[in-house]
């Protein structure tokens, strides 16, 4: 028995069967072609995603084939709440929020605090809805903005990123030197300048560092774990440190004269020994003799000298030191450290051994001096590959490390407000006391440890720094954005961009040489502002325009929030240092301009362009289209019917379409719309790589010649229809052109085809009917080129007001350079009842309420005799126009399909024989032209037969055909019609040629387009009208009002 399954007879209905798949095809048959074109499997899709490396989706199918070692996986703890936390506390904390607080007081230091703490939390929230939209590959918060706000600011952004690392390389470094020098070992100074030692020691230091760093990120990991204990634990012995010593404590004291604090750094660095804190001890510091001494430290010993001794540096929580220090105490640089008014007091020289300001303090310089000591909440997310699952851990490790780190912060200034004297905490360095740091003599268990545990957090930040910018770097140039930096993308054999480091250390040297940590700080400052002004400010654009493509799994954001932080990042920019924020937002601007002019260009759906079209959108929604324009508001928006050359310019022939776009450029001082359109004939879905092709060639043409605006192009079977669908269809809703440019045909001129006559006034009268203005420029190939400059004048032939574009069109031109030096002059005709003299007078009036300046020229026309050279030449016009009307009809006579197209292809070839006396006085000399031989006339008045009424045979084989009902009217005689028409035309091209031989351009009326079958005749006049002229433009107004005189 044959299985069913192979069975080859169905028992209900005897039909074959045949399996749905064999067992040698695994795919569905009816999806196979998609397979192998435009898809593949969901089985292969799956296999794809499982090997991603934190690449770029591009990458992803070019690595499957050999798939890497999976990194070892992190969990939210070690992959984002520490790294975050180490990041995060740096040498800040230790060597300037108590000198932060003394001098804002606690109120106000609470407020720097919580306004820096307060961006960075709004940033973290952006930053867990972005991080967790998708993957995020190296790069971090630059791919990010990149991906969200496009190539050319997220570049910007992504290179003062990278500088903000590498300078807060340098700012740890140069804290780190300073615990040395200052603290730790003072002894190894080498200058009495503290900047030059700065600048010494933290080369050597930046040495050492950079070799670490060379030797690649494994090293570098190494010291990650142990600075983090580090950190940590100072800061924890701190805080124990401060209950543990609630009564305060005698171990440290400083030096006091009056209200002022004592250098002892300075007197024990010139006289090599420490003083004793009394008036004994502290005269030769201030007195040279017993005659002559400091004027404050003589008026202390006369008011009163028991001011003068040692006082307690840590006074405890038990203290009064809260209310001191509660309000702020802002001081100029170079101005004494005093408690009292240093304005009244005696003046303290400089050179002295007083401690004086070394820079200018207020609110907004101390929010850029302490906001880098909450930066580094981006340590997560660009770990976002070696995590187990970073939906979870990079919002949850990274708003807990902030939020962690904002408590300490937060405590942390209310407890040295809390605990420390004033003065002491206003004493930056500790000088007074023998160059003390607070922080270490408040921790327990002795400030030795505390000091070193200090020195090896900063130096490991500062390595950590300087290990993920040249990372940054490298991830720019890996994405080509900026042409010039595509050799920092190279890498070694380890994988260590090398380039980029050796870069990296060269940027961190120079901001080492600066040496003012307070400058460092202000210029991170800006840096990573900017940074954390483009995270949120991507937030807030995805949020606003809700994409298929933003969904992250975090939930708790609001474009609000976002857009909140993002000017918060603004606002302090510039209250912490405007020159600085200057500075970073030009750097910032020059990146952008030169990634947008010399950039590779990049797709990446970036949020802008979501943001552009929801724009455009709302713009399109906005214009009415149901009114007409205003005239004030008009302007030409064009569509540019670009010549197709085979029918336009002749085979291999581009000038005309370039002069053409040259033009039209010229014309665009109107600043409206410009669409350039071509038509091509044939079958589209053959020719959809020719269009493309065919469309980018259009795009380079408008970058070429600076024209703002869109390339179209369209495939038809017939020309015409083509040219039909362009002209009803281009624009969109509100936002559609109202003209219409069309070049002269100037194949027709040489052969007289009837085909390119149909041709070009078939599109005439779809422009027309579509209500939309007509330019037709005729010696395209005469025009100038945009870089010429022409004199002269621009002659426009007012015959015809259809509402004022012969007036409003050179005034644009003239705008553009190369037309700039013409000027206007306006030529009207008067006819015999108008007077000529009071036309001028008011054509002159009426250019100065238009604010247009131009010469006015009024020429009386009276009607005048036909000549005999316009009844030949109108003659020689229909004959030839006759005789190409037979020849047409010749080659389709044999054609059954075409019949009835025959039939009035005859009936409109005839030229009447009769000619009506009675309607001209003037005889016409027309003759008759007889048809050519072979060809009959057929006349449709004639009645015919019984039993073929209605219908036509045209041979006794040929089927018969119904005539239409209703025969289309014919025109008037065509002899009086076309030898009028003639005559105008050569009446007006004299004119011209007399008045106007020397303009630089002609611009006149178009006349209307023609009856049907009288093509040819139309394209007569208009040859003969413009006949020997160099540049003419032929302009056909709508009758709407495009221009105004009321303001």
């Amino acid at each position: 028995m044959i299985p069913r399954r192979f069975s080859k007879i169905d028992s209900n209905n005897g039909a074959e069967r045949i399996p749905l798949c064999e067992t040698n095809h695994a795919g569905l048959a009816l999806y196979e072609d998609e397979y192998n074109t435009q898809g593949q499997k969901i089985g292969q899709m799956l296999r794809s995603l499982s090997l991603y490396q934190s690449a770029p989706q591009e990458d992803v199918e070019a690595n499957s084939q050999a798939a890497p070692k999976q990194p070892v996986k992190m969990g939210t703890l070690m992959g984002v709440y520490f790294p975050c936390m180490q990041n995060i506390f740096g040498v800040l904390f230790f060597i300037r929020l108590a000198w932060i607080v003394g001098a804002a007081g606690i109120v106000e230091s609470l407020g720097v605090v919580l306004l820096c703490c307060s961006v960075t939390f709004l940033t973290s929230i952006s930053l867990s809805a972005i991080a967790t939209n998708g993957v995020v590959p190296g790069g971090g918060p630059y791919y990010m903005i990149s991906r969200n706000l496009g190539p050319e600011l997220g570049g910007a952004i992504g290179i003062l990123f990278y500088m903000g690392n590498t300078v807060a390389g340098a700012m740890y470094i140069t804290g780190g030197v300073e615990i040395l020098l200052v603290y730790l070992c003072p002894q190894l100074k080498l200058f009495d300048s503290m900047f030059n030692n700065f600048r010494v020691f933290g080369s050597i230091l930046l040495l050492c560092i950079g070799l670490v760093v060379i030797a690649g990120v494994k090293v570098v990991n190494k010291f990650a774990l142990p600075a983090l204990v580090m950190v940590l634990s100072c800061i924890a012995c701190t805080f124990i440190g401060e209950f543990w010593k609630f009564n305060g404590t005698d171990t440290l004291q400083y030096c006091m004269v009056g209200d002022r604090p004592v250098n002892l750094v300075s007197f024990s660095e010139k006289f090599q020994y420490s003083p004793d804190c009394s008036i004994e001890g502290l005269k030769p510091a201030f007195c040279q003799n017993s005659s002559s001494c400091d004027p404050y430290f003589q008026h202390v010993l006369k008011t009163n000298p028991l001011s003068i001794g040692s006082r307690r540096a840590i006074t405890g929580f038990s203290s009064s030191a809260w209310k001191d220090n509660l309000w702020p105490k802002y001081r100029e640089k170079g101005t004494v450290l005093t408690k009292g008014n240093h304005e009244t007091e005696p003046e303290a020289k400089k050179g002295s051994f007083w401690i004086f300001e070394d820079t200018t303090t207020s609110f907004m310089v101390l929010v850029g001096v302490y906001f880098p000591s909450v930066t580094g909440i981006m340590a997560g997310s660009n770990r976002s590959g070696n995590l187990r699952d970073a939906a979870i851990s990079i919002p949850w490790g990274t708003i807990g490390a902030q939020l962690t780190t904002s408590l300490a912060y937060i405590f942390g200034t209310a407890f040295f407000g809390m605990t420390v004297s004033e003065m002491f905490i206003r004493d930056k360095f500790g000088e007074s006391a023998m160059g003390k740091m607070i922080v270490a003599e408040l921790a327990v268990p002795v400030p030795i440890v505390i000091l070193i545990g200090c020195l090896a957090s900063t130096v490991g930040a500062g390595m950590q720094s300087l290990t993920g910018a040249p990372r940054i770097l490298q991830a720019i140039a890996s994405d080509e954005v900026i042409p010039s930096l595509r050799h920092f993308k190279t890498t070694d054999k380890r994988g260590e961009p090398l380039i980029a480091i050796v870069v990296t250390l060269i940027v961190c040297e120079v901001g080492i040489l600066i040496a003012v940590l307070e400058s460092l700080t202000a210029l991170i400052t800006e840096f990573l502002l900017m940074c954390y002004f483009g995270v949120n400010l991507s937030c807030a654009i995805q949020s606003l325009m809700k994409a298929p493509g933003w969904r992250p799994t975090f939930k708790y954001y609001h474009w609000a929030l976002s857009f909140s932080g993002a000017l918060l990042c603004l606002a302090i920019m510039f209250i912490s240092s405007w020159q600085f924020a200057i500075l970073a937002i030009l750097m910032g601007i020059a990146v952008y301009k030169y990634i947008e002019y010399q950039g590779a260009e990049k797709e990446w759906g970036d949020g802008l362009k979501g943001l552009k079209l929801s724009a455009a959108r709302y713009a399109l929604l906005s214009v009415d289209q149901r009114h007409e324009q205003h005239s004030r508001n008009w302007r030409p928006q064009l569509l540019v019917l670009y010549p197709n050359k085979s029918f336009f310019s002749g085979k291999g022939d581009n000038e005309v379409g370039e002069k053409l776009l040259g033009f039209v450029s010229q014309l665009k001082a109107g600043k409206g719309l410009t669409m350039v359109a071509e038509c091509i004939e044939g079958d589209y879905v053959k020719k959809t790589d020719e269009i493309t092709i065919e469309r980018e060639r259009l795009m380079d043409k408008l970058s070429t010649y600076k024209i703002k605006g869109f390339s179209e192009v369209l495939v038809n079977d017939n020309y015409n229809a083509g040219i039909n669908c362009l002209v009803q269809t281009s624009g969109l809703g509100g936002l559609r052109h109202n003209s219409v440019c069309i070049c002269w045909p100037d194949v027709w001129s040489e052969t007289k085809s009837w085909e390119e006559a149909h041709r070009f006034v078939s599109a005439i009268r779809t422009i027309a009917a579509s209500k939309c203005a007509i330019l037709v420029p005729k010696g395209i190939k005469n025009f100038p080129k945009s870089n010429e400059k022409l004199g002269g004048t621009v002659d426009v032939w007012w015959i015809v007001h259809d509402g004022g574009l012969l007036m409003l069109l050179p005034f644009l031109l003239r705008k553009h350079r190369t037309w700039k030096n013409t000027t206007l002059r306006l030529f009207t005709i008067a006819h015999i009842d108008e007077n000529s003299t009071q036309m001028k007078e008011d054509l002159e009036k009426f250019l100065y309420h238009l604010r247009i300046e131009g010469q006015v020229f009024v020429i009386d026309m009276p009607e005048s005799d036909i000549s005999e050279y316009t009844y030949e030449k109108t003659l020689k016009m229909e004959e030839r126009v006759k005789f190409l009307r037979e020849m047409k009809a010749r080659e389709r006579r044999d054609s059954p399909a075409t019949m009835d197209e025959v039939v009035l292809e005859r009936r409109f070839s005839r030229i009447e024989r009769k000619q009506s006396n009675t309607s001209n006085k003037l005889e016409s000399p027309i003759r008759s032209v007889q048809s050519p031989p072979g060809c009959v006339d057929i006349d449709e008045t004639q009645e015919l037969p019984a039993g073929i009424h209605n219908k036509v045979r045209f041979s006794e084989n040929s089927i018969e055909i119904e005539k239409q009902d209703k025969i289309p009217t014919t025109p008037p005689t065509p002899g009086t019609y076309n030898v009028r028409k003639m005559h105008t035309a050569v009446k007006l091209n004299d004119l011209m040629k007399d008045r106007s031989k020397d303009a630089q351009l002609i611009v006149v009326n178009l006349p209307g387009p023609p009856e049907k079958d009288r093509d040819n005749y139309y394209m007569e006049f208009l040859d003969t009208l413009t006949d020997g002229l160099n540049r003419v433009l032929l302009v056909r107004g709508t009758g709407t009002e495009v221009v105004t005189i009321y303001s």
